[in-house]
């Protein structure tokens, strides 16, 4: 039996130091740092073929330096979690941090750009097309009210002045907008697609004369600007959540926070023709490595279960002072 164990390692071992002696696989790997794409994706990223992509990723997942998550029909890729316990840990642990000290080239990285924006399009061409059933489309999934009462425990518990200045991105019809007008006295609402931020409007009635609205991305506003920023229900359109995450921290004044309402992961592939939705839910664990990446410090959580099968997470990040 421990001879069996033995071989196993090593088998394990050597698939590790065939996968990683690769210039090209290394390079996947620090573009998975913290983002996840698909073959097709990475294949322009990379400028190679999908089959050529394919078997590079074969080699990676083999040796355990990625892993893969169904998104519906389609599978994306992302740089493994590092195990506590495995043998191979300290080996994958020293690997990555070596890797990572080589900065992405820029070629690499203006192709991965240009995913991103590809994504950003096909986001706001549905929102576009879609504004007028939105709102009823998306509460098939999540209806603000089921999950209004904890939103509202965790934003008291923060003990944020009424006159904190506040983003809220992609307001849509929620009726988040009007609670934080209750609430705050400089509520500005942001989002990409000018049919949305009318519905916004519409939905507040004259309350609208209370809000600043804005077209455009997070990524416009003056940096420092914000006490909070609040995104319920909207990550999962945006097309680089770690990029989201980074432009954030720099949109927050210190001891700023951000407030993130999403879905945890579901295989409800029918979301994306109905709702628009780029990614099928989200990993606590994910947000949170995406947070760290960005300086962030995790703070309260709250889960809760609906009735039709889906699951919120409400969580709350906190830039330093």
């Amino acid at each position: 039996m421990n001879q069996v164990i033995q071989e196993n390692q090593t088998d394990q071992l050597l698939m590790f130091f065939k996968a990683s002696a690769d210039a090209l696989r290394l390079d996947i790997l620090r573009v998975l740092r913290v983002e996840s794409f698909g073959v097709l994706e990475l294949s322009h990223v990379f400028s190679i073929p999908q089959p050529a992509m394919s078997h590079h990723l074969k080699i990676l997942s083999t040796a355990n330096l990625v892993s893969t998550r169904r998104e519906g029909n389609s599978i994306f890729y992302r740089r493994s979690l590092i195990p506590s316990t495995e043998p191979e840990a300290g080996l994958l642990r020293a690997l990555f941090i070596a890797i990572d000290t080589v900065p992405v080239a820029t070629h690499i990285q203006q192709r991965a750009i240009e995913v991103h924006r590809e994504r950003e399009l096909s986001s706001k061409a549905f929102f576009d097309k879609n504004a007028d059933r939105l709102k009823e489309n998306q509460d098939l999934i999540a209806e603000f009210s089921h999950y209004a009462g904890c939103l509202q425990d965790l934003l008291n518990s923060e003990s944020i002045p009424g006159d904190a200045t506040v983003i809220e991105v992609g307001p849509g019809e929620s009726p988040l907008l009007g609670a934080l007008l209750k609430a705050f006295t400089h509520v500005t609402a942001i989002d990409s697609s000018e049919e949305m931020l009318e519905k916004a409007k519409q939905n507040l009635g004259k309350k609208a004369a209370q809000a600043s609205f804005k077209q455009g991305e997070i990524s416009d506003l003056e940096a420092d600007r914000a006490d909070l920023i609040v995104v319920n229900m909207v990550l999962h359109h945006i097309a680089s959540p770690a990029v989201f995450f980074l432009t954030a921290f720099d949109k927050l004044k210190p001891g700023g926070c951000l407030f993130i309402m999403d879905l945890c992961p579901h295989g409800q592939d029918w979301t994306r023709d109905v709702c628009g939705d780029l990614w099928l839910g989200f990993e606590s664990a994910d947000l949170e490595t995406w947070a760290n990446e960005a300086k962030f410090n995790v703070g309260q959580s709250a889960y809760l279960g609906l009735k039709n099968g889906f699951q919120v997470q409400l969580k709350m990040f906190h830039k330093p002072s």
